[in-house]
This record gives structure tokens, sequence and C-alpha cells, in this order.
């Protein structure tokens, strides 16, 4: 037989006071002498007291609940994210509810579902439907997008992903290259499609013919990004490539493998630069340069901007968009190009 669930009442019997003195103990709120206060904490713990926060949500109207919603954990930027979210959440006396969908659309629509049903106040989501976002506004409640957008209409906070794929580009321009290669899995999100751009604008400012031949779109899953890596690697002295830049995490760690498995040094045969900072980076050698989002900086902004949104009420949409600066943390992956 499941245990039963110690409430007020069983703390009120243990230490022969009334519920009300024993809510306003536990709560804080209303005032109750500090060594009675003390006895019924005291007794709180030592009987195995947890508050129900349904029940007190329903009490007042309101929850102390807010969602999250991320395409991964086993990604670091995902994990960094939602460490910076509830480190906020926590000191501003808001529980996190995570909920991983795989970057599935309608994996995020039933998370949303489920986040509504749970009686959430608001709702953070990395978006990969616009019809989710959209819905957690039909039900009324704030919703926040972070890193990527799906919608004009509702708030967002993400990485400056324009001024970070430039910055990357810049780094390598600087060091002589000019055949430099971006490889990403797909443009599909705005994130990628920034980047793109970032690293268009890095030669289109220094009156560089911008070489469209080297952006490469490798694809979604995993087999594809394995195959396309091995066929680029393999055609990287015939495309005169000697620079790199990988557009985001995961591609980058399987191209640090793909160019090991070929042979291929670093810096020596090619610069490289990634998109998105990660500890592997500092151990491998050389030490690979990177792009630095910031990601946890990012949570922290989004819990404070989706907390925002529940203290102004339901105002409408909150077209209010945050970026945060990345910065290029430069190792030995790269190498200056002597020519001739």
């Amino acid at each position: 037989m499941a245990d039963k669930r110690v409430t007020i009442g069983d703390i009120a019997e243990a230490v022969g006071l009334s519920t009300s003195t024993v809510s306003r103990a536990l709560s804080g709120k209303g005032y109750v002498a500090a060594d009675v206060k003390a006895r019924v904490v005291a007794a709180a713990q030592k009987i195995g007291y947890v508050p129900d926060l349904n029940a007190r949500n329903l009490r007042q109207g309101s929850s102390t609940q807010i969602g999250l919603v991320v395409s991964s954990i086993l990604d670091p930027f995902y994990a960094e994210l939602a460490t910076g979210f509830q480190e906020v959440a926590r000191a501003e006396g808001y529980e996190v509810i995570l909920i991983i969908d795989r970057a599935d659309p309608k994996e995020q629509r039933a998370a949303v579902k489920s986040l509504i049903a749970m009686g959430v106040s608001a709702i953070a989501i990395t978006p990969v439907s616009a019809e989710a976002v959209a819905s957690v506004r039909d039900f009324g409640r704030p919703v926040l997008q972070v890193d990527r957008s799906v919608s004009d209409d509702n708030a967002l906070v993400a990485g400056d992903n324009r001024a970070g794929g430039k910055m990357a580009t810049e780094h390598l321009i600087g060091f002589g290259h000019e055949r430099i290669a971006l490889l990403i899995d797909h443009d599909q999100w705005t994130t990628g499609r920034a980047r793109i751009e970032g690293w268009r604008e890095a030669f289109t400012e220094r009156g560089l013919a911008v070489p469209e031949d080297l952006i490469f779109k490798l694809g979604s899953s995993d087999a594809e990004i394995a195959s396309g890596l091995d066929r680029f690697v393999g055609a990287l002295k015939s495309r005169s490539i000697t620079a790199i830049f990988s557009a985001n995490s995961v591609v980058s760690q399987r191209l640090y493998v793909a160019l090991g498995k070929h042979g291929v040094r670093v810096p020596e045969d090619v610069s490289v630069v990634a998109y998105d900072d990660a500890l592997w980076m500092t151990m491998v050698a050389p030490t690979i340069s990177a792009v630095s989002q910031h990601v946890e900086e990012m949570g922290r902004h989004a819990a404070e901007l989706l907390i925002r949104q529940i203290g102004a009420g339901r105002k409408g949409p909150w077209p209010v968009r945050t970026f945060v600066q990345p910065s290029l943390i430069a190792r030995s992956s790269v190498l200056a190009l002597h020519n001739g």
C-alpha cells in the first residue's frame, strides 16, 4: 500500500497547534513567533512533509510552475540553456517542468497540451512548430521562443547568430583564408540561416567574392551528416579549401572525427572554427577555436523575460526580441595561410 501523503493537519496534530498556525509558519505569511515557527519546521522535516503545489495553486488561483520545452538534453547547448533558465526561475519562486520534444512538431504540440493540462503559468519553447507556439497563446498563457523563431508576433530570446557567423568567418579571413567552407546540417531554422548570412557578410564587407559553392548542407539525420562529412573531407584538396567554419556543435564534433579518419591535420592542412563552444574543444589537440553563445546567459534572459510576461498579464503579443551577443574564443585550430 502506498504511503499516505503527510498534510498540514498531521503536523498540527504532532506539535499540538492549529492548522492555521502551522500554515502560517510554513508559508511565511502572517505572524508566528520564532520559536513556534522553528518547532513547526522541525516537525515538518521529521515526518516528511512536502507541500502540495497543485492544491496551493488552486487556492491562490495561479501557478508557480512554468514549462520549458527543448529539443534534446544530449546536446550540451540545451542542457546549459535549461541550467540558466532554472537558476532564475527558482530564484523568482517558480518550478520548471522540462519536456523534451526531439525537435518533432507533433511531439512539440503534445508537450504544450501536457503543460497546459498541468496548469503552468507560461511556457518557454525552442520552437519547431508555429502551431505549438500559437496554441500557448490560444490557451491564454504567455509564450517565449528561445534560440530560434517561428513567429514574429511572439517574444524571442536568442543568440545573435548573424553576428556570430560573421565573427567566425572574419577570424579566418584575418589569417589569410578565402576558400572557407561552411558546414551545417540544414538551414530550416532561423539559427542556421542567420549564421550563413553572417558568413556571407564577412566576405562582402571586405570586397571578396562569396564562395557560394562552399556551402555544404549535410542533412538532418545522423546517417546523412556522417556520409556528407566523408564526401566533404575526401574532396577538401580538390576544391582548394583551406579553412572550415562548422556552423553548429553537432557537426563540429563529427567533423573532427571525420578529419582524423581521413588523416587531415588541423590546422596544418585545414583551419577550423566551430560555432557553439563545447567542453570537448578544450580537451583535444589542437584545441578548437569557437564562437561562444553564452548559453546559460541566454537561459537566464529567457526566464527573466517569461516571468515579466507573467507579471504583465494577458496584454496580447509580446514581440520583444532580445539577442545575446556571442564572442570568439581563439585557440590552436587556425593557422595563417601562406601563399606561394
